[in-house]
C-alpha cells in the first residue's frame, strides 16, 4: 500500500468530499453573531499613507472579508495651475480595476509584529490575480464594484483606445449624462496574503494597516496629445472588517489551547519583482528568487514608460515585444 509523504508531520489524514457517500453536511454551531464594522483613517484623507487600526477585542476577525471603500474625483489643472472640475470635453478615465490598482503598497502589523509588506507592484498583483482567476461573467458583474470594465478587442495598440467600451464606461463614472463632474465610489477586497486564507484572526489582536496610493499619472489615462494634467483626488477612504463572536464554550476552549501552542495560518506567499530590459537586447538572464522554488510564475511585460506611469497610456497594456523563447531553471 502506497503512502503519501506529508509536508507537516502534525497534519491529519483527510479524504476528498467527493467520497463522503455516507455523511450528511454538518451544522455550524460555532458562531453566535457576526457583523461588519466601519473604520475611518487615523489621519486626514489628504495626507498619505492611510492608517487604519483594528483594536483588540474579544471578537475574532475574518480577514478574508476585509474591504476598502474609496470615493474618488478627477480634477484638472488650468492654465494657472489651479485645480478645476472636468467637463464633457475631457477625455479622461481611471485605469482598469481602480478599486484595487489605486494602491501602491500595503503594510500590516499584528500586535506590533509586521506580517505583510508589499512593494510598488501591488497594482500589478491585483491585475494578475483578477484577470487570470475569475471568469468573464464575474468580471462584468462582481468586479464592476471595484471599477472593472472589460476593454475587450478594442485595446489593440499601444496606448488607450478612446472609443473602447472599457475606457468609455470608466469615463462615465466621473461624468453624469449632462457632462457634469461627479464622484465615484468603489469597494474592493484588501488583497494581501494573510487576507487570502480562510481562518479567523484570534481575538485580543491589534491590527495596524497602512495603505499607500499610486500617483495620478499612473492611475489616469487621457489619450490625447493636448490633454491638461489631471489629478485623482481621494475624498474618502474607509475599511470594513467582519467581526465574529463565537459561542462562549468554544471561545473558552480555544483560549485554553492557545496557552499551550500558537495558532497556525496556511498562508500562500506572493512575491513580485520588476526587471528592466534595455532596448535592443537579444538575450536577458535574471535571478528571480534565491530562497524557495515558487509554485507558479506569471510574467508580464510592459513598456518602461507605461510602467513608471504616464497619463497618455495605461500601465496595464501588456505586450509580447517579439519574445521568441523563455525558459525557467530551478535548483542549479
Amino acid at each position: 500500500m502506497s503512502t503519501h509523504q506529508k509536508i507537516d508531520r502534525d497534519s491529519g489524514n483527510a479524504i476528498t468530499n467527493a467520497l463522503s457517500f455516507f455523511e450528511t453536511p454538518h451544522t455550524n454551531v460555532s458562531i453566535s453573531n457576526s457583523s461588519f464594522i466601519e473604520l475611518l483613517t487615523l489621519n486626514p484623507v489628504n495626507i498619505t499613507p492611510f492608517h487604519f487600526k483594528i483594536h483588540a477585542t474579544t471578537n475574532y476577525i475574518d480577514l478574508a472579508k476585509t474591504y476598502v471603500f474609496t470615493e474618488l474625483r478627477i480634477k484638472k489643472e488650468d492654465k494657472d495651475g489651479k485645480l478645476v472640475d472636468i467637463g464633457r470635453e475631457d477625455n479622461v478615465a481611471a485605469v482598469q480595476l481602480i478599486g484595487h490598482t489605486i494602491w501602491k503598497n500595503c503594510r500590516m502589523h499584528i500586535n506590533g509584529t509586521q506580517v505583510f509588506e508589499g512593494n510598488s507592484l501591488m497594482a500589478y498583483k491585483s491585475i494578475f490575480d483578477y484577470e487570470l482567476t475569475y471568469p468573464q461573467s464575474v468580471k462584468n458583474s462582481y468586479l464592476s464594484v471595484a471599477g472593472y470594465y472589460d476593454d475587450g478587442a478594442t485595446q489593440t495598440y499601444p496606448g488607450v483606445d478612446s472609443n473602447g467600451y472599457g475606457i468609455k464606461s470608466r469615463k462615465r463614472l466621473f461624468l453624469d449624462e449632462e457632462g457634469n463632474p461627479r464622484t465615484a465610489q468603489f469597494m474592493a477586497k484588501l488583497d494581501v496574503d494573510i487576507c487570502n486564507q480562510p481562518r479567523y484572526l484570534v481575538n485580543q489582536c491589534e491590527v495596524d494597516i497602512e495603505l499607500l496610493p499610486n500617483e495620478s499619472s499612473f492611475l489616469l489615462s487621457a489619450p490625447w496629445d493636448t490633454a491638461p494634467k489631471y489629478h485623482l483626488e481621494i475624498l474618502a477612504c474607509k475599511l470594513y472588517v467582519k467581526k465574529i463572536e463565537l459561542m462562549d464554550s468554544l471561545a473558552f476552549d480555544i483560549a485554553k489551547k492557545l496557552e499551550i501552542k500558537p495558532a497556525r495560518y496556511p498562508i500562500r506567499k506572493t512575491s513580485l519583482k520588476s526587471l528592466f530590459i534595455s532596448e535592443n537586447r537579444t538575450e536577458f538572464n535574471a535571478n528571480l528568487w534565491m530562497d524557495q522554488v515558487p509554485r507558479r510564475i506569471i510574467l508580464g511585460m510592459v513598456d518602461n514608460k507605461d510602467f513608471v506611469g504616464r497619463q497618455k497610456t495605461t500601465p496595464f497594456y501588456f505586450q509580447h515585444f517579439n519574445l521568441r523563447d523563455i525558459s525557467i531553471t530551478a535548483g542549479e
